[in-house]
């Protein structure tokens, strides 16, 4: 997915935007976003009075929401008609699935919400939502909650990695192995960019159940359950043996006790992979992380430099790493 940064909106936008108002117009996108406001506008126009009765807005707000999205590029107006720009439908149609959309504009919401605080976070060490008297936001139990937050969730994993994956699979030589252990692989993505590259591999994707239910669809969909296996399970708690590639796809590995347990699961000569946006050594970027940890009132972040000393400290050796994708590193490690 490409991102809509800055830089792509017109000059004369960018120009105009005062970097300490500029959550205003965020906003206003994230708004747009959970009023599914540029789908519903696809190859249309519409006037005012027919995009307010669709999303719900009435009045002089919808002319007022309407106009402050035109000012900002996203839409243009003739007449008295709307319609989306080409701004719009690269960044907010082509470039993302409809359950991107869905689920990271309630995700906005929610950074909105925590950032309205940061000064009492910052100074009281209590997170946003003991500040706000209201129930932190555990994604675990909204899945096993939600069913269709667990579907929105996993496909907007499924399309958004398609470009890591395929990155993947042209980065990592799998020549010499046979079975790979895909550790919360959520929806699949990458064990089926894998196999269809390495076609003697047989993968198996570890995660919780409601992830699982719904990659077990994407698996059936491309065909690949012959190859393609799936197992309920919390890789933090057990790793299955019988696997000689553990491979971690932007999963959580905490302390490192989960590499070592992943070390103890696999036989002589097995090969971990690590795929990440890892932190840069001054840990500057990725900046979407840096702004998470603050939301997150925790510092977690670990480089690339900290993932390689912990995967010596778990007992692997010939440790390799490489860009593949933007800010996306490719780790790898053998057991002895």
């Amino acid at each position: 997915m490409t991102e809509f940064t800055l830089d792509k909106l017109p000059k004369r936008v960018l120009a105009k935007i005062d970097l300490q108002s500029a959550f205003m117009i965020s906003r206003c996108v994230v708004a747009a976003e959970k009023f599914q406001l540029f789908r519903k506008l696809q190859g249309k126009a519409l006037t005012a009075f027919a995009i307010g009765r669709k999303i719900g807005v009435r009045g002089w707000r919808a002319e007022a929401f309407l106009a402050a999205l035109v000012s900002i590029g996203l839409l243009k107006r003739s007449g008295q008609l709307y319609r989306n720009t080409a701004l719009a439908d690269k960044y907010y149609l082509k470039d993302r699935s409809v359950f991107w959309t869905r689920l990271y504009s309630e995700a906005c919401c929610r950074d909105y919400r925590a950032f309205s605080v940061l000064e009492e976070m910052l100074t009281t060490e209590r997170g946003y939502a003991s500040i706000l008297g209201i129930d932190g936001w555990d994604y675990i139990k909204e899945m096993e909650d939600n069913p269709r937050t667990a579907h929105d969730f996993t496909h907007a994993l499924y399309h958004d990695h398609l470009p890591h994956a395929e990155a993947l699979a042209v980065s990592l030589d799998l020549s010499g192995y046979h079975s790979i252990l895909d550790v919360g692989g959520g929806s699949g993505v990458m064990s089926i960019a894998l196999v269809r590259k390495n076609k003697h591999l047989k993968a198996c994707v570890l995660d919780i159940e409601p992830f699982i239910h719904v990659a077990k669809k994407i698996i059936r969909r491309v065909k690949l359950t012959r190859r393609i296996d799936t197992f309920i399970g919390d890789h933090n708690k057990h790793i299955p043996n019988g696997f000689d590639v553990v491979m971690f796809c932007d999963a959580e590995i905490g302390d490192g006790r989960v590499l070592r347990r992943a070390y103890d699961s696999m036989p002589s000569g097995g090969l971990v992979v690590l795929v990440e946006d890892f932190s840069s050594d001054d840990f500057t970027v990725p900046l979407y992380r840096l702004m998470w940890q603050l939301r997150s009132n925790s510092f977690w972040l670990k480089n690339k430099q900290q993932m390689v000393r912990m995967l010596r400290e778990s007992g692997f050796s010939g440790i390799r790493s490489r860009r593949i994708y933007r800010d996306t590193w490719l780790i790898t490690g053998r057991k002895k």
